[in-house]
């Protein structure tokens, strides 16, 4: 019997580089179907005030140049007037990469507490009309929190408190007072008229942070958000104020 010649070795050689190459089969490898990333929904507005109310969740995209710069209020739930993608930032869904986002529209809040997360700093505040909060975030706030006190009329029997009162306006209790000071007003004011003067809450009420300070050796009035402060000279107590909307 005669040896295959080197020629036909060589043929066979390489049929069966080629079937190995193959699987074996003879048919090729079937690839992996490629997941795309949906397309990016618009830009999101810097703000969603304007769509409080709102009953359908919104979606938008967010980059990370837009979450540079805005104030956000809140933990999450956020006031409707936070900046939306500073917002998204803070609640982990917002890297280097832009991103949808889909926004739930929420009740307005008595106080949002201030947080920090993922390099973004927020504010706390006091009562707001409308909330709104991320789908797939965790919110950093209880829903239901316990009601702050009333507020007293005036500061005067908190003299000598050295923590900050949280206390509770009413909208009755923003519509009547008089107030002398701006920022720093005399501890005779009217704490919740004082509040909607220094652009704290608004005429409907809500939670205030109320700091006790020394006196001043003069308390210059103004006109703001609806309330007149008056003038004053020196007198022996003062308070202010936690935080202030810009």
């Amino acid at each position: 019997m005669k040896r295959p010649s080197k020629a036909a070795l060589s043929i066979v050689g390489a049929a069966a580089l080629g079937l190995a190459a193959c699987g074996g089969t003879g048919e090729s490898a079937a690839e992996e179907p490629v997941e795309e990333a949906p397309p990016l929904a618009d830009a999101c507005p810097e703000r969603v005030q304007d769509m409080r109310g709102s009953a359908a969740p919104f979606t938008c995209s967010c980059t990370a140049e837009a979450a540079e710069a805005g104030t956000v209020w809140g933990a999450g739930p956020y006031s409707d007037d936070s900046a939306v993608c500073r917002a998204a930032m803070h609640a982990g869904l917002l890297g280097d990469e832009p991103v949808n986002v889909t926004i739930n529209f929420l009740p307005g809040r008595d106080s949002y507490t201030a947080s920090e997360a993922n390099g973004v700093q927020t504010s706390e505040w006091g009562g707001w009309g409308g909330s709104f909060a991320f789908e797939g975030a965790e919110l950093g706030e209880p829903e239901d929190e316990a009601a702050a006190e009333a507020c007293p009329d005036n500061a005067r029997d908190l003299r000598g408190t050295e923590e900050p009162v949280k206390c509770s306006c009413s909208a009755e209790a923003t519509a009547a007072g008089s107030v002398w000071g701006t920022d720093i007003y005399t501890d005779d004011s009217s704490i919740c008229r004082a509040a909607v003067h220094a652009g704290v809450i608004g005429g409907d009420g809500g939670d205030v942070t109320v700091t006790l300070v020394e006196g001043q050796e003069n308390y210059a009035g103004s006109a703001a958000n609806g309330v007149d402060s008056r003038d004053y000279g020196a007198w022996s107590g003062s308070f202010a104020f936690d935080d202030t909307k810009d």
